[in-house]
């Protein structure tokens, strides 16, 4: 890594707590929808010995798995993004492009997975799919998610690039 200047060392440490503080967050979602996943495989809210409240959870059992996981993923993705930018040698503008890239994946696939998970089309199409008729809830969930995709991928390439870099600069 390129001897960096005192503002330039706080604005890094700055984007990586901010990373790091919205992939806990995001985390702490998909651990709800965890909790969202048992109650609907217990067709209620139920905690022995505590509560037993028969419900109907709104979604389905596949619905709130892809929930859970997804944001799990998707916060510790952001944390370790968040923890790898130390190490790589990245321009600010590029930084900047990461940072928005990355955050907003975070909450575009969040909101893909909870709203996909609601809709009758599981949010694949703002209109009519294989899968259901479009509503509101799908095309939120589409729209969230497939508005994130083409910059997650643009900020993946530049990460790898900056990687392979600085393994090619410390052989």
């Amino acid at each position: 890594m390129s001897q960096l200047e005192n503002w330039e060392i706080n604005q890094l440490k700055r984007i990586q707590g901010a990373i790091i503080g919205h992939g806990a967050l995001i985390l702490f979602i998909g651990l709800v929808a965890g909790v969202m996943l048992t109650f609907a495989m217990l067709n209620g809210i139920k905690i022995w010995p505590i509560l037993d409240i028969p419900a109907d959870i709104p979604g389905s059992i596949q619905g709130w798995k892809a929930a859970h996981v997804g944001g799990m993923m998707n916060g510790i993705m952001l944390i370790v993004i968040a923890l790898c930018l130390s190490k790589l040698s990245i321009t600010a503008g590029k930084l900047r492009f990461i940072f928005w890239a990355f955050i907003l994946t975070g909450w575009g696939n969040t909101l893909f997975y909870w709203f996909g998970n609601l809709s009758m089309n599981r949010g694949l199409s703002v209109v009519a799919s294989p899968y259901g008729e479009g509503d509101i809830y799908g095309a939120i969930s589409f729209v969230s998610g497939g508005s994130v995709m083409l910059l997650t991928l643009l900020a993946s390439l530049m990460i790898m690039q900056a990687g392979f870099k600085a393994a090619r600069n410390n052989m």
